[in-house]
């Protein structure tokens, strides 16, 4: 049987990996979208080739060739080096007083409305964790990149 310790400490790891995975949901479900919607017209007032895959959509993060390749091995390391400095505290292994994801990165001072926020954060994380499966699976089955799919939702109002 697991002591109580562990049984908190399997539930704080359980915590910071929810929460990590939200934040990269939620970054994907915004940047999805937007990267096929303004990568024709930024790359044509840059004079830059297109980085869209066939058909308009998103290219493939397995894709490493290209400049996206360099991309995702920064992200790559940027994620390590947050994974190593995160790795103590979940393991129990620094003071305490640790909240899971908390990075003690605050510019705009909400610490003060924290536990509204964590909630905030949970919620919309698993929703943009859904978000972001139905978009990948939306794309495979149809072929079709997400904005075009659902126009009313990347177009103004009266304009689709």
């Amino acid at each position: 049987m697991a002591t109580d310790y562990e049984k908190r400490r399997k539930v704080m790891w359980m915590r910071e990996a929810e929460i990590k995975h939200s934040r990269i949901a939620m970054m994907a479900a915004a940047g999805w979208p937007i990267s096929e919607l303004l990568d024709g017209p930024l790359s044509r007032l840059l004079g830059l080739p297109t980085l869209l895959a066939d058909g308009g959509r998103a290219p493939s993060l397995f894709a490493l060739s290209g400049p996206q390749g360099g991309f995702v091995l920064l992200a790559m390391l940027s994620t390590a080096v947050l994974e190593l400095k995160t790795l103590d505290n979940v393991a129990g292994l620094t003071p305490t007083g640790y909240v899971a994801g908390d990075l003690k990165w605050d510019p705009l001072e909400l610490r003060s409305k924290r536990k509204d926020m964590d909630l905030a954060e949970i919620k919309h994380g698993r929703l943009a964790m859904l978000a972001v499966t139905g978009m990948a699976v939306q794309e495979f089955f149809w072929g079709t990149p997400v904005v075009e799919q659902t126009p009313q939702f990347f177009k103004p109002i009266g304009f689709y």
